[in-house]
């Protein structure tokens, strides 16, 4: 179950999901394109794969089957199993990105708690007003294909 509790300056959500913390992290971040919904792409290609580089300043990007790269954010802080932060240019820009933290709190030897918060209008000002109830949505989207590809 997702859960969430935004508000103007924040999106933030919950899930918890049947799988120790590391092993969570590393289907987060070393499998991203294997759970990634094909639906949040930027290039629209379904063939498209996502890819986080597990180091800060490693890029976090999508490559479309005709091999063009898009940059989405860049790997901020990488503090595995527990934390990742990751700059977000997507809704906004390279030049005005906002910032998706991640924590991954174990609950139990294999239960664990991802916590994301997803900030911006101190970061892009006026467009996160525009831009907040889609991120909303869309990390709906996530966390619910990453929850069902931790139950395969």
């Amino acid at each position: 179950m997702i859960t969430s509790n935004d508000t103007d300056h924040v999106v933030t959500k919950s899930i918890t999901v049947e799988a120790a913390v590391e092993w969570a992290f590393r289907v987060w971040t070393e499998q991203i394109r294997a759970w990634w919904p094909v639906s949040h792409s930027r290039s629209g290609d379904p063939q498209a794969q996502v890819f986080m580089e597990g180091r800060v300043g490693g890029r976090f990007y999508e490559r479309a089957s005709d091999g063009v790269e898009y940059d989405w954010g860049e790997v901020v802080d990488w503090e595995p199993p527990h934390r990742l932060a990751f700059t977000w240019y997507l809704g906004s820009s390279r030049e005005l990105p906002t910032r998706v933290e991640i924590r991954f709190v174990a609950l139990a030897e294999r239960r664990t708690r991802l916590d994301l918060e997803h900030r911006g209008p101190e970061l892009i000002g006026d467009l996160w007003g525009q831009r907040q109830r889609i991120f909303s949505a869309s990390w709906d989207s996530v966390l619910a294909r990453f929850g069902a590809f931790l139950v395969y």
